[in-house]
């Protein structure tokens, strides 16, 4: 009951209201007209004979009533013991399935751990079999009966996903509150350090009473080899300047000396020997072989094999492709504009693009397919059938770089987006720049660089700005139309407005700008099992996406072709993904060398994390639980008020007619 809430002592002071009503009545009696008052005696007159209680019934109902108010607003209440529902008690069996499980005999260990389980449970049991990776997949329903158990612990295999124990407590702190049944959780597997989160060990906190058992099948320490990452070109376009550097990585292991082969196609292309030190890593590079065109599977791979030799290999792409073309339009008469352009991008020699200029009023007669993206130099206000023609072409997949001068500010919108523009005389430099985003990737953050004029464009709601000048108005935007991008940079790109091209940035920005546009970053050599592969950026259904998966199998149901935004690489392998826009891609995807540190958690972390719940609850008996309730009775007492208020108004009603028959 909460008598020192301030609706309860606010009340109490109110009850004080009543008393003054009845008990200050002041005794009046009738003026009587005298001459003077100077022969009277000057004295003190008590008024307390002349006040009386009247009307005592009246008083003790309105105390009560506002006695009453009080305490209701208090919230009185009483403890009783009642006795809890029956809860029963669900058997949650998860084993673990991720790469790392491939190791020796471990899956078979966890298997034959989780059938004895099951033989185990007491009659008038309910189960339930899940598998852990980066997720938890219940794989049935709550059971009552063994069959259904044991058939799919038969049918459980080791995958390629990274295991997390953070996921697995999350799913069993949403189980404990959904189920409505006490939670045993027994948990098989290799018990990997690296499944840990790395938020801290608050993710693995448990609710209370939820019994938590672990089931170790892994071993302390196990050595084990890995080639950890290679790094290649996506494209190469010269076989002689080809070049790869694969990682080999060993855990717990002694100094060895390995043999790396690099595979292409089935094909073994050279052969390395590595020395590798003790419980460390080493590089070996491959230099200068021959890419056949086209689409190629790459391998790299350490001999000898050890307990995981799932890991001993590592999947990647590359193609082998002529260099691509850029159309570079300008104005009539403007061809110098495409000097500085032209001479930066054909010095690097990585690129694979080349430049053809082109006067903008020809771009009606030239097929823009050709091309991997086009640019164009201060365009101003383009034709109507150029304009639709440039729309459907980055609609399609393509890209466009629009460098905005004066003409493109005097139009007031810029080309192909539709951005409102307009021209400015205050000279600017460069302020925020987003250094990560793959345009900018090796351009810096243009350092010193001054623009004589500015542009203000004002893009719209969804595009994104990579780069502002020093007062935060956008130098370099970028917006998605359809399945392509277009750049569109507040500046020339020739020297006529800056000093861009003099300085060490303008190279950088060129080539990487370029290659975004090009598509390189979209298609990397190899992911990680899981991640996503973007099939589309726009909501349209006209033209339909395709995936094969490293089986053969076309992984998109019919209707998700045409829908489907992305596509998780679930599985180590090949796959051929064909996007909305068209374009074809082969994507290696390995597994997260995470899994291949076979190191397991200390002792004493799994002890801590086994009792962040309480297994004693899993114990008792859950038929005689009982607990203690608050039962609350402002409902009574609300009740007793309202009484009190009614019989108050019957007596307060006959007391004034009294009072008015006298008078």
């Amino acid at each position: 009951m909460g008598f020192l809430s301030p609706w309860f002592l606010g009340g109490l002071v109110a009850i004080g209201l009543p008393l003054w009503l009845h008990l200050l009545r002041q005794f009046k009696r009738t003026p009587q007209p005298f001459s003077s008052l100077m022969f009277f005696e000057r004295r003190v007159q008590s008024s307390v004979r002349h006040r009386r209680l009247r009307y005592l019934m009246l008083l003790a109902l309105r105390l009560a009533l506002l006695a009453l108010l009080a305490l209701a607003f208090a919230n009185p209440f009483l403890l009783r013991s009642t006795a809890s529902q029956t809860r029963r008690k669900l058997t949650l069996i998860a084993i673990d399935r991720s790469f790392s499980m491939r190791d020796g005999d471990h899956m078979e260990r966890a298997k034959e751990e989780a059938r004895r389980l099951v033989r185990d449970l007491p009659a008038g049991f309910v189960a339930q079999i899940a598998a852990l990776d980066s997720h938890l997949e219940t794989l049935t329903s709550y059971e009552t009966g063994r069959g259904s158990l044991n058939a799919a612990i038969d049918g459980l295999t080791a995958g390629d996903q990274t295991s997390s124990y953070g996921e697995l407590a999350r799913a069993l702190r949403l189980l404990d509150k959904s189920a409505n049944m006490q939670i045993e959780a027994h948990l098989i597997s290799d018990m990997q350090q690296t499944s840990l989160p790395v938020n801290g060990f608050r993710d693995l906190q448990l609710e209370p009473g939820t019994a938590f058992v672990l089931h170790p099948v892994g071993e302390p320490k196990k050595e084990n080899w890995a080639v950890e990452s290679v790094t290649v070109a996506p494209q190469i376009f010269d076989p002689k300047k080809s070049r790869l550097t694969a990682t080999i990585a060993g855990w717990q292991t002694a100094a060895a000396t390995r043999q790396v082969a690099l595979v292409l196609n089935n094909r073994v292309v050279e052969t390395k020997s590595l020395a590798i030190p003790a419980n460390t890593r080493a590089q070996v590079e491959f230099l200068g072989f021959d890419v056949p065109y086209g689409a190629n599977h790459g391998e790299v791979r350490i001999e000898p094999h050890d307990s995981l030799p799932q890991d001993d290999t590592y999947l990647f792409s590359v193609e082998r492709a002529d260099p691509r073309r850029v159309l570079f339009l300008y104005a009539g008469g403007r061809s110098r504009e495409g000097f500085y352009y032209k001479a930066a991008m054909e010095s690097s020699t990585n690129s694979g693009l080349l430049v053809d200029q082109a006067q903008l009023e020809q771009a009606s007669n030239i097929d823009l397919t050709k091309f991997v993206f086009v640019v164009l130099s201060d365009p101003g206000e383009l034709e109507s059938d150029v304009a639709r023609k440039l729309r459907s072409y980055v609609e399609k997949g393509g890209g466009v770089l629009i460098a905005a001068g004066i003409n493109t500010a005097r139009c007031g919108a810029v080309p192909v987006t539709g951005a409102r523009v307009s021209w400015g005389n205050l000279a600017q430099v460069v302020g925020d720049v987003d250094a990560q985003h793959p345009a900018l990737a090796e351009a810096g953050r243009f350092e010193n660089v001054q623009f004589l004029n500015d542009v203000h464009v004002q893009p719209h709601a969804a595009a994104k700005v990579i780069a502002k000048f020093a007062d935060g108005s956008p130098l370099l935007t970028e917006e998605r139309i359809g399945e392509g991008r277009v750049l569109t940079f507040a500046a020339m790109l020739d020297s006529s407005n800056s000093d861009f091209p003099l300085h060490a940035s303008y190279v950088p920005f060129v080539v990487q700008s370029g290659l975004y546009l090009a598509g390189a970053s979209d298609i990397p050599s190899s992911v990680v099992v899981g991640t996503p592969a973007t099939l589309r950026h726009a909501k349209t259904e006209t033209t339909a996406a395709d995936v094969v998966g490293p089986t053969g199998k076309h992984e998109l149901a019919l209707g998700d072709a045409s829908k489907a935004m992305t596509f998780d690489l679930a599985q180590a392998g090949f796959y051929e993904v064909q996007s909305a826009s068209g374009r074809r891609s082969l994507m290696a995807v390995h597994a997260d060398r995470r899994e291949s540190d076979l190191t397991t958690i200390p002792g004493e972390t799994l002890d801590l994390w086994r009792n962040t719940g309480s297994s004693a609850s899993a114990d008792k008996s859950v038929s005689g639980q009982s607990s203690t309730t608050a039962w609350s009775l402002w409902r009574y007492v609300l009740t007793l008020v309202l009484i009190a208020a009614c019989v108050e108004s019957l007596f307060a009603s006959r007391y004034l007619k009294e009072e008015r028959e006298a008078a």
